[in-house]
């Protein structure tokens, strides 16, 4: 007799035991809902407090969400083992999207041809090209074992993520390629490689540097880094949103100024508010003690990440795992330090947080797929053919 602990469902295409559901990581998602519910409230407040019922940002991104949600419990029911049969197609299909942004397929937002319409919106495919290069990059690093020592190997599992990385900064999206970076760079914490590889490479990065300074970067993508240091340099230009936003999160006070939130928000001094800086706008809503409570929520979404890391049952998950927690880390540190003026303003969206529905959606699919490999961490006694 098969007891209750024993007991499996398949379906085709998939496969769900119903006691994996034990091991569903519920601060995980009750972490990414606060989040959620926090962006929500404040895309609301920034759009001005329209109905609820209206077509407002606000509600629409209650709406994505929901689909995300939706998302997120697909992911999560599919063994993450199932996706190494479909990784390289994926992939290949997020080469070919990037591809196509910069055809007349493309629309610019913003100076940047990142974009394109499929009707109902606007969908940004490097936010799913996340999801495909992690894959890929983790199921290859997995698949190599020991032999990730060798350099060509250490070279292949850099071209993975430097091939859409490079196809994003034609857009140009300065931005999203320094997140592909994040990403590498995260990996490398627990790739199976040659200390000789890393240390090269460190010792490299004065130089790479240098030359992408020299020749790879505009003008224009310069300057946002040297004006993030000292923006009254010019102070109605460059510097303009940089100073509002910092002055927006000092006027916030202890307790914020409530649901309309601050005067810089209110007399439109600060742009994009629904998005790249809703943590100004967030600031002068709930204040000193509402950020600090923002920021508990990241660190708590950020350790629930690295907690799967540490009980993933095979190197895959842990790549993913790792990669995906350094993914968020890093997006969270651009947003809020372009915010504060201590990062260059790069388009960023906070996890969860700002308006967009592909990096809500590639969000709750990657939370998806964490929540995968924490169901299907254990080995079961009984497994039926």
């Amino acid at each position: 007799m098969i007891s209750s602990r024993q007991h499996k469902m398949t379906v085709p295409g998939y496969s769900v035991s119903i006691d994996r559901w034990k091991d569903f990581d519920p601060m995980l998602f009750i972490t990414v809902v606060v989040l959620m519910g926090f962006g929500i409230l404040s895309i609301w407040s920034a759009v001005g407090l329209p109905p609820l019922l209206s077509n407002n940002d606000g509600t629409k991104q209650a709406l994505y969400g929901v689909v995300g949600l939706g998302l997120l419990f697909f992911f999560a029911s599919i063994d993450y083992r199932y996706l190494q049969a479909v990784t390289w197609p994926l992939y290949g299909l997020g080469l070919l999207l990037l591809a196509a942004v910069q055809s007349p397929l493309g629309v610019t937002v913003a100076g940047s041809q990142n974009w394109i319409n499929i009707g109902f919106t606007l969908i940004q495919p490097s936010e799913f090209t996340k999801i495909t290069t992690i894959l890929a990059l983790s199921s290859f690093v997995a698949s190599q074992g020991e032999e990730m020592k060798r350099l060509s190997n250490f070279v292949i599992a850099g071209l993975i993520v430097a091939l859409p990385a490079g196809l994003i900064l034609i857009g140009p999206d300065l931005g999203q390629t320094m997140v592909y970076v994040a990403i590498w760079g995260s990996s490398l914490l627990v790739m199976r490689t040659s200390k000789v590889w890393l240390w090269g490479l460190a010792i490299s990065m004065p130089m790479v540097i240098w030359f992408a300074w020299e020749f790879v970067l505009a003008g224009y993508q310069k300057a946002r880094f040297t004006i993030s240091f000292n923006p009254e340099s010019d102070p109605l230009d460059k510097g303009f949103q940089i100073i509002q936003a910092r002055t927006a999160i000092g006027a916030g006070g202890l307790f914020g100024e409530g649901l309309k939130g601050g005067t810089q928000s209110a007399l439109g001094l600060v742009g994009v508010t629904e998005s790249d800086f809703i943590f100004a706008h967030a600031s002068g809503m709930f204040g000193f003690v509402g950020m600090i409570g923002l920021l508990i929520a990241m660190v708590i979404l950020l350790w629930r990440c690295l907690a799967v890391a540490e009980v993933a049952r095979d190197h895959q998950g842990q790549m993913i795992a790792v990669s995906v927690a350094g993914m968020f880390f890093f997006q969270a540190l651009l947003n809020i330090g372009m915010n504060v003026g201590l990062m260059p303003v790069a388009g960023i969206t906070l996890p969860f947080v700002s308006a967009g529905v592909s990096s809500l959606w590639s969000s709750m699919i990657l939370i998806g797929i964490l929540q995968s490999i924490r169901m299907h961490h254990r080995k079961f006694a009984f497994q039926p053919l």
